[in-house]
């Protein structure tokens, strides 16, 4: 994100309150503010082009308490920044909530926190189905007709495909939203189509 673009973005920022289904957080860092993530605990991640990349915070130091001399607010873009205000006492995620960082989820998912947290979330449901038109499943190339379904549960960036009728508290794959777009695009090349959408 360039500045305007982070400015826009944190205008409209939504306070991440849930418990990290992924490896950690994708962030959204100003050049200004990357010294005081890096000192808490974040990584740069390179983009596989070679140009720019993003900063991201480990699950398991989303809860960890702020180190000492760190102050409350790097925002940038906050004019009432006071530098004696110090983040003593907060955890990480409260800081990185106090400005505006959390860009959603970075690496895969971590299944047992995934299955936690969509356990008493009713789905959005997406069936795909190949289309023997379309030529032949690469996934199922002797079966016309293969089909799929993606449950959704966009609350907390999960979502669980489950192929051919499987069962999907057993049979499944879980993935990110992200992820699941890739998958999505890459069936509608196989040549499947969306059949039907219930909630």
């Amino acid at each position: 994100m360039n500045k305007r673009e982070l400015r826009k973005w944190r205008k409209n920022y939504t306070q991440y309150d849930g418990t990290p289904v992924t490896e950690g957080l994708r962030l959204a860092v100003h050049f200004d503010e990357k010294d005081y993530v890096k000192r808490i605990g974040g990584r740069w991640e390179p983009d596989p082009s070679g140009k720019g990349g993003y900063w991201w915070m480990p699950a398991d130091k989303i809860n960890g308490t702020m180190p000492s001399g760190v102050p409350e607010i790097v925002n940038t873009f906050d004019d009432k920044i006071d530098p004696d205000a110090m983040a003593n006492g907060q955890t990480r995620l409260e800081w990185l909530n106090n400005n505006m960082m959390i860009n959603g989820a970075h690496g895969d998912i971590l299944e047992d926190a995934a299955l936690a947290a969509i356990k008493d979330i009713e789905p959005v449901q997406y069936e795909v189905r190949h289309d023997p038109a379309q030529g032949t499943s690469r996934a199922y190339p002797d079966t016309p007709g293969a089909y799929g379904h993606f449950y959704v549960f966009a609350d907390v960036g999960v979502v669980n495909w489950t192929a051919m009728g499987n069962n999907p508290n057993y049979n499944h794959t879980l993935m990110t939203i992200d992820q699941s777009r890739k998958m999505w695009d890459d069936l509608m090349e196989q040549g499947y189509r969306p059949v039907e959408e219930t909630e």
